[in-house]
């Protein structure tokens, strides 16, 4: 067997510079599963992409799969032949299945159950040439894309149209045609610095030859030059860096030979918030700004060039000259929209639709304005500031800034708000309110921003529920799974010490449809697997958990509980108490609803372990209890007397009052451990 490098490259139009790396990643995973299912032994795989090729290059790989011996046991030979000592059916249909035309062709086999009839053979494995195409059209036709594009007048699709194609084995080409295209050894270099195409001789000749046509294929590599170059610039600049890596990422799908250059604009800019200058450059131009020691924004930025001038002024004077227009804009939208204030903005509200049947914008915000009073009012915090930040936290959506940059939708009206004298906290809250906007984003940095941030998300979480339009396995317009994980940690990460059912209640009631809100409790209870996993805390813990007796769901508090368990678990008494509670949940459960009627009668108690835990649970009190490591700590004192009742007392008693009443007394001590969390879950 032979072992040789394999090259593939696809080349084509721009590829789209966000999906890029998802792309490439993609392709090597599907490439590498594709061999194993081939059963081709390889060395290590590379990947490569840039904005205009998608590249594989597999290092020692088998030119054919290994022969494989094939051994298929057939029927009994007692029953395999008829008395003419012809094949039976049996034998018959065997033999069809193994290709075989004479039974002196099969071998016998002896059992512990008698001798068989069995298929011996060698399989030669398939040659590379006879796998390739199909291996690789299966892991392109996988790749992650939201919509395809054809191109000329064929029926052929791909993210992008395809212009080469590059198949080598070691020196050899591949009999492989995808996309209309025939595989060759020629590849294009930049397509403005280097002479066009080239000629790749041997597989292993690759990386270089593309560093010769002034092409850098390694996406990391490329990605770690951006980053040397844009550091080492910052510092001529004698400015500090605020490197944003998905721009980082981005820019690097964008380049195949990347030169940093640094360039400025007009100091009077600097009067616009900094926000919507960094989200001029960053959108729209795709450039890196930069800052003082202090952190403010100065008149200067950091453009990625895709090729290496002679006269860098020339291409600096022209991401100047680009810039500039954009920015002039901004500074007029961010003057016209100051003319006017977010209560003036408001009304207009009343003619942008939130959602068909869930009313405008308008009604969105006095919703939030009054369920923010009410999480404030909970929380003791100013009711008023609350409702004043929740009416007016959207306003700026009618704002020709957020028009033009939608991703200041909160930021600008914190602007605005302040221009017109808003209080600060208003102010912060509606410049917060969309926090977090990511999965692991930036909370909202105080208790009035959370508030509002938690009434936004909680009234389009019962609405949208409201309506029966929960999200689905691939759809999600509302982005619903995002907001009740914003639920969740505002409300654990920011200590919002809160019933979340009240809050799901009074935001129904705010609706005015009797919309149901179980639905939406369940849902949002059900994101805290997922947000607990990620730190390391099992299901489980957070099943039991969240299965307490409580009538209330405080996400805070289950916050305690699930950590107190966590803990507790890995106990002493862990394994004493769940191994009581699974008992007694059988217990009651085998018993039904029937036999659990009344409380404890401790003057039918006739066994010392039952007076023992009946007395043991008449002292203890869990009210006064703060936290859910004190309340466990106390139901841990129960262990001697529960240890105690089940090694001695016979539960099923024939006399039908001793056992209701000791079944009485079981399930008023599962309602106690209930009242922290359910122990029978615990794993």
């Amino acid at each position: 067997m032979v072992t040789k490098p394999l090259l593939f490259e696809l080349g084509t139009e721009e590829l789209p510079p966000k999906s890029l790396n998802n792309l490439r990643q993609a392709l090597h995973r599907n490439i590498e599963s594709g061999l194993e299912q081939a059963e081709l032994s390889h060395g290590e795989v590379e990947s490569f992409a840039t904005p205009r090729r998608l590249a594989i290059l597999v290092h020692e790989l088998a030119d054919r799969q290994p022969d494989q011996n094939v051994e298929r046991r057939g029927p009994a030979v007692k029953s395999a032949f008829n008395e003419d000592g012809e094949p039976t059916k049996a034998l018959a249909g065997f033999m069809r299945g193994c290709d075989v035309a004479d039974p002196s062709q099969l071998d016998t086999v002896t059992t512990n159950k008698g001798e068989y009839l069995v298929y011996r053979a060698t399989k030669i494995g398939l040659d590379l040439p006879s796998l390739l195409e199909k291996l690789l059209k299966s892991s392109l036709s996988t790749l992650p894309v939201d919509r395809k594009m054809r191109w000329g007048k064929s029926r052929l699709e791909f993210v992008r149209p395809v212009q080469w194609l590059v198949c080598l084995y070691g020196n050899a080409v591949m009999p492989v045609e995808l996309f209309g295209k025939q595989a060759s050894n020629i590849s294009a270099g930049h397509r403005f610095m280097s002479g066009g195409e080239f000629k790749i001789a041997k597989a292993n000749d690759y990386l270089e030859l593309c560093r010769k046509n002034f092409v850098l294929p390694h996406f990391d590599e490329r990605k770690s030059v951006i980053r040397e170059q844009v550091m080492d610039l910052a510092a001529q600049e004698e400015a500090q860096l605020e490197l944003d890596e998905d721009l980082l990422d981005e820019v690097t799908s964008l380049v195949e030979w990347p030169r940093a250059l640094a360039g400025g604009f007009d100091r009077t800019f600097l009067e616009v918030p900094p926000e919507v200058l960094i989200s001029a450059m960053k959108e729209h131009q795709r450039y890196f700004h930069l800052v003082d020691k202090s952190g403010r924004l100065v008149p200067r930025f950091i453009t990625i060039s895709n090729i290496e001038s002679l006269d860098s002024s020339q291409v600096v004077a022209g991401n100047e000259r680009v810039i500039r227009p954009r920015l002039a804009d901004a500074a007029f939208f961010f003057e016209r929209d100051t003319r006017t204030s977010l209560a003036e903005k408001f009304g207009r509200l009343e003619n942008v639709v939130f959602q068909a049947d869930l009313g405008t914008y308008a009604e969105k915000c006095r919703r939030i304005s009054e369920l923010a009073g009410y999480i404030a009012q909970q929380l003791d915090l100013d009711k008023d500031a609350a409702t004043r930040a929740g009416l007016l936290c959207k306003a700026d959506l009618v704002s020709d800034m957020v028009s033009e940059f939608p991703d200041l939708q909160g930021t600008m009206g914190s602007y605005y708000a302040r221009h017109h004298n808003e209080a600060d906290e208003v102010c912060t809250a509606i410049g917060e309110h969309y926090r977090p906007t990511q999965s692991g984003g930036i909370l909202p940095t105080s208790e009035m921003a959370s508030c509002v941030a938690l009434a936004d998300k909680i009234d389009s979480l019962v609405g949208i529920f409201g309506i029966n339009q929960p999200p689905t396995g691939s759809r999600d317009p509302f982005a619903l799974r995002r907001q009740s994980l914003g639920v969740i940690r505002i409300c654990v990460e920011n200590q919002l010490n809160i019933p979340l059912d009240g809050c799901l209640a009074e935001s129904s009631r705010l609706y005015g449809k009797s919309f149901g809100t179980t639905s939406v409790l369940n849902y949002i209870v059900e994101r805290l697997t997922g947000y607990y996993q990620e730190q390391g805390i099992t299901g489980d813990v957070v099943e039991a958990a969240t299965n307490s007796a409580s009538t209330s769901v405080n996400l805070l508090q289950i916050d305690d509980v699930v950590r107190t368990l966590q803990s507790f678990k890995n106990g002493p008494a862990a394994v004493s108490i769940v191994s009581a509670n699974k008992r007694v949940a059988n217990f009651l459960k085998k018993a039904g609803p029937k036999d659990q009627v009344g409380d404890f009668d401790p003057a039918l108690a006739s066994d010392k372990a039952e007076v023992m835990l009946g007395r043991a649970l008449a002292a203890l009190d869990l009210s006064d209890s703060k936290g859910a490591g004190a309340k466990l700590e106390r139901l841990a004192s129960l262990q001697e007397p529960v240890d105690q009742f089940f090694d001695e007392v016979m539960v099923m008693a024939e006399d039908e009052k001793v056992r209701k009443n000791r079944l009485s007394l079981l399930s008023e001590l599962r309602h106690q451990f209930l009242e922290v969390a359910d122990f029978s879950l615990l794993q």
